[in-house]
């Protein structure tokens, strides 16, 4: 609604028409409204976190995420709606599936302890360790190029997470008694 639609509705309000001081009255009454459904309009796209841009550091401190200084705002949602769906588990399907959908081609590996027709002479027999180890193989790494509507000024045309966001994570929801390693594959 424009200023002018609502000093009419206001007028409505009286039983009597006011002039003087009153019309002036009801133009700044009329322009805090428009003020007041403006801000309304722009909490409703900042409520959710896929669409906010004033908020999203609210919602980053809200599930302990801390963002890079030039992380892109695309990113920066997606990691705030990856923290909101995340569901955890244990299995090499629930990890392979959380670096899917983080754009990710990756593949997981277990080492296996000596075994008959697989080791070598002089080969370590048992190592206890090995048990607690895997590995994850990445094969490829998401680049987020500028959008409209979805980028701001200043934001670079193409970016890519040279701090690892997937290792992070990984180091975060992997089992605790576990080790697990990275490895980039070209």
């Amino acid at each position: 609604m424009s200023v002018r639609a609502n000093i009419d509705i206001l007028r409505l309000l009286f039983p009597v028409e006011l002039g003087g001081e009153h019309n002036a009255d009801l133009a700044l009454d009329a322009k805090h409204l428009d003020t007041a459904q403006a801000s309304a309009d722009t909490l409703l796209a900042e409520v959710f976190p896929d669409t906010t841009e004033r908020l999203l550091a609210s919602w980053e401190r809200v599930l302990g995420l801390t963002p890079g200084a030039d992380d892109p705002l695309q990113f920066r949602r997606e990691k705030v709606m990856r923290k909101i769906r995340e569901r955890g588990g244990l299995s090499i399907p629930y990890f392979m599936t959380l670096a899917q959908t983080l754009g990710y081609v990756v593949e997981i590996v277990e080492p296996l302890p000596f075994m008959a027709g697989w080791g070598a002479a002089g080969d370590e027999l048992f190592d206890a360790t090995i048990i607690y180890q895997w590995g994850l193989e990445i094969y490829n790494q998401p680049i987020y190029e500028f959008r409209a509507g979805e980028s701001v000024a200043g934001e670079m045309l193409t970016w890519w997470d040279s701090r690892t966001y997937l290792e992070d994570l990984f180091r975060e929801l992997k089992p605790a008694h576990t080790f697990v390693y990275f490895s980039y594959i070209e």
